[in-house]
């Protein structure tokens, strides 16, 4: 059986969720596909920039849990020499907004669902998996598994919000069996989807499992980055309500050093960080996440619309995902309602600034991991460590840290 749609949507995340917002409330019939039921466990740290709250067309304040105006930031220990000091960091307006993915997500489906305007309509449903993608002259046909058995969906356009490990981001990667592409999709197989990767290992360490005093005297709701752990990466404590998020990732851009240090990003070595700034010898919730990386270089094409991670839009600075996701979700929608002869060349327009910032971040991060020194150093200047948070938390212009960056440098 075919069911025809203006608008298939594969993930509902905040990527899928962005695009369905906008859509629904331009009157659009969207269907909104994913293989899990909500709320879902996520691994994310979850930590909300000022810039994502500021992207997001609703508020979250129902699911924040903890609000940080401080932040501290710990350097990399320097072979035969003592640890250099932190630097803590406090701003009058909040640096990160703190909730748990599972819950924040479920709360953006449930507004999303009801984002309904203008005749507009939202369908969520349940999938297996995708059998296959065939992109036609006029439409994009998805076989699926259903509990209902095998269905063909068909629409003008698809956009694929699954996430870096997503079937549609696969799907383009690779010409797997059943999956037809035109010639220009079929392009993008080589170009479009980098490799670029990183990945993080978290977990969740309760209050009350905490130890009287924390072994190096830390406050358990600090805000930390720590980038002792392993070169090309940091590790992190978010506080939550009850609980804090610990983890470790590798983001720095692809290169032979850079996979070996992915490697690096063990349960081993999370244990032994939870050991050595939280006093704990036991973890809950362990799990890992892929993280897509390379997406300044994406370039849309045909009618599959990749977004989020699936686009590979992941900060390799910092990891961060959300915003991306959400403003990349925010970009497609926009590009499809703008009626365009050619949507994939609209996307490219509307995702064009996010892509620039995400340049300049493949550039400031190949930079900072390879002497993270001269980063910190930046960071202890006052006017520098502002424009470095301003651009990171509340999205100002990356051009400014540029210039800014360029004079230091002279």
């Amino acid at each position: 059986m075919t069911h025809n749609y203006d608008i298939l949507i594969a993930g509902a995340g905040p990527a899928g969720c962005a695009s369905a917002y906008d859509l629904a409330q331009a009157g659009r019939h969207v269907l909104l596909l994913d293989k899990r039921n909500f709320p879902r466990h996520k691994p994310c740290a979850c930590g909300l920039t000022h810039k994502t709250l500021k992207a997001l067309r609703y508020s979250v304040d129902p699911v924040i849990e903890r609000v940080c105006h401080e932040i501290i930031l710990e350097p990399p220990t320097e072979p035969n020499s003592r640890r250099a000091r932190s630097t803590r960091v406090k701003t009058r307006n909040p640096i990160c907004a703190m909730a748990v993915r599972e819950r924040f997500d479920s709360f953006c489906l449930q507004q999303t669902l009801l984002a309904v305007r203008q005749g507009g309509s939202i369908e969520l449903r349940k999938i297996d998996r995708i059998a296959a993608l065939r992109e036609l002259p006029d439409f994009i046909e998805l076989d699926v598994f259903t509990s209902r058995g095998l269905e063909t969906l068909r629409a003008p356009i698809l956009i694929g919000a699954d996430g870096s490990n997503g079937q549609t981001r696969r799907l383009l990667r690779h010409d797997s069996h059943g999956t037809q592409l035109s010639p220009s999709a079929q392009d993008s197989v080589q170009d479009s989807v980098q490799d670029d990767d990183g990945f993080a290992l978290e977990a969740t360490v309760p209050y009350t499992s905490l130890p009287a005093t924390l072994p190096n005297g830390g406050d358990p709701h600090d805000l930390v980055f720590d980038f002792a752990p392993l070169p090309g990466g940091y590790g992190w404590l978010f506080p939550k309500a009850d609980h804090i998020n610990i983890g470790v990732g590798a983001f720095a851009p692809a290169t032979g050093a850079s996979h070996a240090q992915i490697k690096q990003v063990t349960r081993a070595l999370l244990l032994t960080y939870a050991q050595q700034k939280l006093g704990v010898t036991t973890l809950a919730h362990i799990a890992g996440q892929q993280l897509g990386m390379g997406g300044h270089n994406y370039i849309p094409r045909g009618r599959v619309l990749l977004v989020g991670d699936a686009a590979g839009l992941v900060d390799p600075l910092t990891g961060e995902g959300i915003h991306s996701a959400i403003v990349s979700g925010q970009a497609a929608a926009a590009a499809i309602l703008s009626n365009s002869t050619n949507i994939a060349a609209a996307y490219a327009r509307e995702l064009a600034p996010l892509q620039a910032t995400l340049a300049f971040s493949h550039r400031a991060a190949r930079a900072f991991y390879a002497q993270p020194e001269r980063g910190f150093k930046a960071m202890r200047l006052p006017f520098m460590r502002s424009l470095i948070l301003k651009t990171y938390a509340d999205g100002l212009p990356h051009t400014l840290l540029l210039t800014a960056l360029a004079k230091l440098t002279t």
